[in-house]
């Protein structure tokens, strides 16, 4: 019922926002996450290890906005013990300003992840599922079986800056299985939650 009903009022906002909404702007950052998972699903839960910075993530954060249509593209570093990785994701969704204060955006996209040895050799991509993406692979068919990952934002308007938090969190929906049953966030196995800092350059 919750999750229904969050569905409801992004679509009830989707009308009035796109009224005040601008033609197109373009927000350039950065992002930190915390690499552990944080559930929501019965309300949010600071965990122990948030203010160490060694348990975050960071990265870029890229969002183009056509009136109330947005597409974000961020990308995460670690170290690992062996080597380095690359996370990245780019979703396509929807982005409204509330009261010109307010921008709150919801996108749905796949995960791509980038993996290095310590000398930066032996590179690995893969995919949400954790197959190997190489020149062998069907790049359709690969997106395709993707399960799609969400991204909530939620960011305070300063003038040209945007200062907020955002969620991401899978669903195990995939367009190849078209299991529409499972297309709302996966709120019971938790998500990525982090911060970013925008510049909105036009």
């Amino acid at each position: 019922m919750k999750k229904t009903l969050m569905v409801l009022l992004v679509v009830l906002f989707l009308v009035p926002a796109g009224l005040f909404a601008g033609i197109f702007d373009l927000s350039l950052g950065a992002t930190a996450q915390y690499n552990g998972s944080v559930s929501v699903d019965q309300g949010f839960t600071w965990e122990e290890g948030m203010n160490k910075v060694e348990n975050y993530e960071f990265g870029p954060d890229i969002r183009m906005r056509l009136l109330f249509v947005e597409l974000d593209i961020a990308a995460l570093y670690s170290k690992l013990e062996t080597g380095h990785k690359f996370s990245g994701i780019a979703t396509g969704g929807l982005s409204l300003d509330l009261l010109g204060l307010l921008r709150i955006g919801v996108g749905m996209g796949p995960r791509l992840t980038a993996v290095f040895d310590e000398d930066w050799g032996n590179a690995k991509v893969l995919d949400p599922s954790g197959n190997e993406i190489d020149e062998d692979t069907d790049f359709a068919l690969a997106f395709m079986n993707a399960p799609m990952t969400y991204r909530i934002t939620a960011d305070l308007k300063l003038g040209k800056i945007l200062v907020g938090l955002n969620y991401m969190i899978d669903s195990g929906f995939t367009f190849e299985k078209s299991n529409y049953d499972k297309l709302l966030p996966n709120f019971e196995n938790g998500g990525a939650i982090g911060a970013s800092v925008l510049f909105t350059l036009f």
